[in-house]
């Protein structure tokens, strides 16, 4: 069943698998939660067994449960994004990267725009596949509040390249650009600007 199964998303780019040590980490704590009397997989160790790609960027797929992994490789493009605005999420939580992302994706299904920004007790979250990051044109920010604390976001603020403050739904206009940060996105890749966002006041009006 999917809830008991869990995914790690890495970045393979001409041979090469980005920060291996990430995802493994987040595969010890997600072993050291749910299946404490397990061993955990080596990623290196299963990856290093596979046949790789050495040319072009991939996604690989890392889908696992207690005892048992599924290893997929599938060529990457980066989503184009006409638009974004804010949907609710109440009480969801998403701390462990489960497979099943049903109840994500269908708020992202019922929202007017490309992609969405999940917002919870008024506070910015995430989008539905990445991190958010913002910027005022000088540094980049990422909210504290988060649904998933992402390996690139983790990343990114161990290397001071983005600072960590709280980010309310009414700030969002503040901002200069909105970034989408993941293990497949690494900051800069891709940005909107602020035109791209659809305020709640707009996202009312087009739907009276």
């Amino acid at each position: 069943m999917q809830e008991n199964k869990f995914i790690e998303t890495l970045k393979l780019l001409d041979g090469h698998v980005f920060h291996i040590e990430y995802h493994q980490e987040r595969l010890r704590n997600t072993f050291s939660h749910f299946f404490s009397d397990e061993k955990v997989f080596s990623l290196e160790t299963i990856l290093s067994d596979t046949i790789l790609p050495t040319k072009g960027k991939y996604k690989i797929r890392f889908v696992y449960d207690a005892s048992s992994y599924f290893l997929e490789i599938l060529p990457y493009q980066t989503a184009t994004i006409h638009s974004i605005s804010c949907v609710e999420v109440g009480d969801m939580t998403y701390s462990y990267k489960f497979l099943d992302r049903e109840a994500l994706n269908q708020l992202k299904k019922e929202a007017p725009t490309d992609e969405v920004i999940f917002i919870k007790e008024g506070m910015v979250t995430d989008s539905s596949y990445a991190n958010l990051v913002f910027s005022d044109g000088v540094k980049w920010y990422t909210p504290t509040t988060f649904l998933l604390n992402g390996t690139c976001r983790q990343r990114l603020l161990k290397e001071g390249k983005i600072e960590e403050r709280p980010i309310f739904q009414e700030d969002i206009t503040s901002f200069r650009y909105i970034g989408l940060i993941n293990a497949m996105l690494d900051l800069g890749e891709l940005i909107l600007p602020l035109d791209h966002y659809t305020s709640p006041s707009e996202t009312t009006t087009e739907g009276c």
